[in-house]
């Protein structure tokens, strides 16, 4: 088989990437067939129920590691290199959010912040 139970790939995906000439990686990232020696991770699509537990879990905490991460991956059928790098993804997104606002509250008051 492509993929084990619980990996994260449906089972119907992961017979249509094995059809399509894609393989799938001992962490379930499936990659294009390449240059010989190169391989393209193609983006982890969440569904809407891993996504809103995801965005419940950076709520309550922005750091998810050791068997908090494990428990929550096994949960969501994902990896634990896909929660990491989600996590790591979506603090990003927060700085960047947090710095926005508070150049947007500077600039209402008048105040001008160098730009990055």
């Amino acid at each position: 088989p492509l993929c084990t139970p619980g990996c994260g790939v449906p089972p119907a995906w992961a017979a249509r990437l094995g059809a399509t000439g894609f393989l799938i990686s001992k962490c379930c990232f499936p990659l294009f067939k390449a240059k010989p020696g190169k391989a393209k991770r193609v983006r982890t699509i969440f569904s809407s129920e891993q996504l809103a537990r995801l965005e419940q879990e950076f709520a309550r905490q922005q750091y998810l590691v050791g068997q908090e991460r494990c428990l929550l991956a096994s949960s969501l059928h994902l990896t634990e290199e896909q929660v990491k790098v989600w996590f790591q993804n979506r603090r990003i997104k927060w700085r960047k959010q947090s710095l926005e606002q508070q150049q947007a509250k500077l600039a209402k008051m008048g105040l001008a912040t160098p730009q990055r």
